[in-house]
C-alpha cells in the first residue's frame, strides 16, 4: 500500500497542510486521545488527516500526523472541517467528531461514518481492525494501542500506526462507496463545550501525565452518582465492560481494557463479552473508550490510585441484577 506520513508540530507546517488540502475531494480523520475516562482531564492528543492529492487520486494516500498538544492554534483547521466541498470519512465519529467539537469547537460536517455504514449494511463485526481485514485483506499491527500518547518525542512507531488508522478509514469509505453504502452522519450539537481551547503540553522525554492521572484516581471517591444502579441504562456492550470491571477488579487499566475487548476475547473476560454481547459482535476500540468513560462519569466505574478500574459498590450492584444467569 502505498502512502506517505508526514507530521505536523509547528504553525508553518500546519499552514502548508491545510493549503494542501483543500484540493482533496475526501478527508479521512482519526484522533487519538489522553484521559478519555475524565471529561475534565481529557486531551486530543493527534489529529489525523488522510487523503489523495488531486491529480494522483489512483495512487499514494497521503497522511497528515497532527500534533494537538504542541501549542498549536488549530483555528485554520475549522474551515475545512466544516466546509461542505469535501466528505470527511471517519470510523466511529461520535468519538473523534464529538471530541473535536468539544475541545476544539471544531463540527465536522459532511460526515460519512465507515462504522455506521457497515452496520446499516448488515454486519456484527464493524470495529475498523475486523472493517479492514474483512473488506481491504490488512491486518491492522495494533502494537501501539496502548502507547502513552502525551509522551513526547512520538516514535516513529507511533506516528506509523496513528497515520495507518487515517489511511485505512479513507480505503474502507471508497469500498464502501463502491458498494453503495450509506454512512452520513450529524454531529450533535451538544457536543461543544467551553472553553474550547484545551491546554498543551510540554514536549519532552517525560511523562506530565502521571501525576494528573494519579490526582484524579485519588478524587474519584468523592464524585457524585448520577443514577441508582436500577435506573441507569446500559446497552450489552457497556454491560460487558462493567462486568469484567467487577469480576476482574484491579486487572486493567483504562487503555488495557479498550484495547483488550476488541482484540483479546479470552479467559473470563471474553467468556463475559461472549455470554453478554455474542459470539458473532465485537467492540471497536473508540467505542470501548466512550463506555468505560460513561460508566466512570456515571460513578458505576472508578480508578484506583494505581490507574486500575475497580467496580463502585453502585457498579458492582448493577452487574449483578442484569448479569446473565
Amino acid at each position: 500500500m502505498l502512502h506517505t506520513v508526514e507530521y505536523i508540530g509547528d504553525q508553518n507546517s500546519l499552514t502548508a497542510m491545510i493549503g494542501r488540502i483543500q484540493t482533496a475531494s475526501v478527508l479521512a480523520l482519526d484522533i487519538e486521545t489522553i484521559n478519555w475516562w475524565d471529561r475534565d482531564a481529557e486531551r486530543v492528543a493527534l489529529i489525523q488527516l488522510a487523503f489523495r492529492e488531486k491529480g494522483r487520486e489512483n495512487l499514494e494516500v497521503q497522511t497528515f500526523v497532527i500534533d494537538a498538544l504542541a501549542g498549536l492554534n488549530l483555528d485554520a483547521l475549522r474551515m475545512p472541517l466544516e466546509m461542505s466541498l469535501q466528505m470527511k470519512a471517519i470510523h466511529n465519529a461520535s468519538y473523534d467528531a464529538v471530541r473535536l467539537a468539544r475541545h476544539f469547537n471544531i463540527f465536522t460536517s459532511p460526515v460519512y461514518d465507515t462504522m455506521l455504514a457497515a452496520r446499516r449494511g448488515g454486519e456484527k463485526k464493524c470495529s475498523l481492525q475486523a472493517q479492514v481485514a474483512a473488506h481491504l485483506g490488512i491486518e491492522l499491527d495494533k502494537t501501539e494501542q496502548r502507547g502513552d500518547w502525551g509522551r513526547r518525542p512520538l516514535s516513529r512507531e507511533q506516528l506509523d500506526y496513528a497515520a495507518m488508522d487515517a489511511t485505512c478509514t479513507l480505503m474502507l469509505y471508497e469500498q464502501q462507496i463502491e458498494r453503495g453504502l450509506r454512512g452520513d452522519y450529524e454531529v450533535p450539537r451538544h457536543a461543544e463545550r467551553k472553553p474550547v481551547h484545551q491546554s498543551s503540553l510540554p514536549l519532552s522525554d517525560n511523562n506530565h501525565l502521571g501525576e494528573l492521572r494519579i490526582h484524579l484516581a485519588e478524587d474519584s471517591s468523592t464524585k457524585p452518582v448520577l443514577g441508582k444502579a436500577d435506573s441507569i441504562e446500559l446497552d450489552a456492550a457497556t454491560l460487558s465492560l462493567l462486568g469484567i470491571v467487577t469480576e476482574l477488579g484491579g486487572r486493567y487499566s483504562p487503555e488495557q481494557l479498550a484495547v483488550s475487548v476488541g482484540n483479546e476475547r479470552i479467559g473470563l473476560a471474553g467468556w463475559i463479552v461472549d455470554r453478554v454481547l455474542g459470539l458473532d459482535e465485537d467492540i471497536d476500540e473508540n467505542a470501548a473508550k466512550q463506555q468505560i468513560a460513561m460508566l466512570c462519569e456515571n460513578n458505576l466505574v472508578q480508578i484506583s490510585p494505581s490507574r486500575r478500574l475497580e467496580a463502585t459498590d453502585e457498579g458492582a450492584r448493577a452487574w449483578q441484577q442484569r448479569k446473565p444467569r
